[in-house]
């Protein structure tokens, strides 16, 4: 007997939901304070590590790989380059302005703390001059209980409501099959919440008009 094979769906423990997302930016600028004003380099890398695991969508790896060489962020330009994706791949991801700006701050501080070196990597360790999958997941689950992966689902989801534009978060995640990153055009549960409060509107508003025109009809019409 040949068994069904089970469809994979975006189910919530899989990404973050609004709540959990705005926690963690929340947490990960107050990293970036007490990393300045306590002079911790850990903490200024972890509010690195996680804006850029949920605002570029780039896996651990890619993460761990990425150089300050690879980021084109001068210029008017505002991209990096992914040299070496799933399937030795590579592919230019691009980035919005507030992402930007956070890795100017980054580089300016890295400068500052003598790292920004010739064929730096764009995250270090204090012992090595490059993280490794498992080192970058151990500072992400300080912070979150979540896997990293979620923030990749994270921004495919919420890249994808805000475009409604399937071909561009496939670009962007780096997927060889589009039907890989349909699962993002699926409905999380904020989502349906919303769609059903929505009915809930509508349906109000169609039963007003007839109610005020039931109100209207003189006592004798309706007690023909």
């Amino acid at each position: 007997m040949n068994e069904t094979k089970q469809t994979w769906e975006l189910t919530p423990e899989k990404f973050l939901n609004p709540h959990e997302l705005a926690s963690l930016m929340n947490r990960a600028e107050e990293l970036y304070v007490l990393g300045i004003t306590k002079k911790r380099k850990a903490l200024v890398r972890d509010w690195l590590i996680i804006n850029l695991a949920i605002s570029s969508g780039l896996r651990r790896k890619e993460m761990c790989d990425l150089r300050v060489e690879d980021l084109r962020i001068g210029n008017g330009q505002s991209h990096l380059i992914v040299r070496n994706g799933k399937g030795g791949k590579q592919r230019v991801v691009h980035l919005g302005h507030e992402f930007k700006s956070v890795l100017k701050k980054y580089l300016t501080w890295k400068h500052e703390n003598g790292e920004l070196t010739e064929g730096c990597y764009l995250l270090r360790t204090e012992r090595s001059q490059k993280y490794c999958v498992g080192g970058i997941w151990y500072r992400w689950k300080k912070y979150c209980p979540k896997r990293l992966h979620a923030a990749r689902h994270s921004f495919g989801t919420y890249c994808y409501q805000a475009t409604k534009n399937i071909r561009l978060v496939q670009k962007q995640l780096g997927h060889s099959k589009i039907t890989t990153t349909a699962i993002y055009s699926d409905c999380t549960p904020e989502t349906i919440t919303q769609g059903m409060d929505d009915m809930e509107r509508l349906t109000r508003a169609i039963r007003r008009p007839r109610n005020s025109a039931v109100e209207s009809e003189p006592v004798s019409a309706l007690t023909v």
